[in-house]
């Protein structure tokens, strides 16, 4: 059961926010073999400490003393606008899977497309003024992402809620296999980019009242 009261009896306070971590795919870093574990690690990889639009979790692997959360629903999400990278998105999730542990029990194993709410692309060419069709300089624009069509692609309801208690370990684990040698080429990002991936669980915090 979920933790709503403290032991002196006084409710918790009770707000809907999510939690999230992120994982930075950097330049010129293949994906093939990916083994990411989300909420495991307070510094990115190269060891900086992750700032709040990196992750809002203050401990890694667990929730505070007298904070719990009710998992309502959870989300991959991503987006990448170098022209460079169009190919990034849709490989990687034709490739990935995820898994939710809480606890000692394993909660739920997706492939990348499900939970990432589908992917989206807006694309644009534009042509130097006064030439014509077949010649001029040709500008393109591409931006992909995961995400826009789902807030919460997979969502829980009723009986089927997950709740993670305070102290309690959870993780989700993103995998990311059998690349080709092509598929690597256009899954890795090109110089001077990165792509962010994001996961979330959507549901209640409920925390001591502040």
């Amino acid at each position: 059961m979920p933790l709503v009261s403290l032991p002196g009896g006084q409710l918790r306070d009770e707000i809907r926010n999510p939690l999230f971590d992120s994982y930075d795919l950097l330049a010129g870093a293949s994906p093939a073999g990916l083994n990411v574990t989300f909420f495991s690690s307070l510094t990115t990889p190269a060891g900086a400490p992750k700032t709040l639009d990196q992750t809002n979790l203050t401990q890694a692997n667990s929730l505070p003393t007298a904070t719990s959360f009710r998992v309502q629903g959870y989300a991959v999400d991503a987006q990448s606008y170098y022209e460079a990278n169009r190919f990034c998105l849709p490989t990687i999730q034709d490739h990935s899977s995820i898994q939710l542990n809480v606890g000692e029990k394993q909660y739920s194993q997706l492939p990348w497309v499900y939970i990432g709410g589908r992917l989206s692309a807006n694309q644009a060419i534009s042509r130097s003024s006064g030439t014509t069709e077949a010649a001029g300089v040709v500008v393109e624009r591409n931006i992909q992402h995961y995400g826009q069509e789902a807030v919460a692609p997979v969502v829980l309801t009723g009986k089927h809620v997950i709740d993670i208690l305070p102290i309690q370990q959870f993780r989700a684990v993103w995998l990311c296999q059998g690349l080709s040698a092509a598929e690597i080429t256009n899954a890795t990002p090109a110089a001077g980019t990165l792509i962010r991936f994001y996961y979330s669980l959507k549901g209640l915090l409920r925390r001591a009242v502040q």
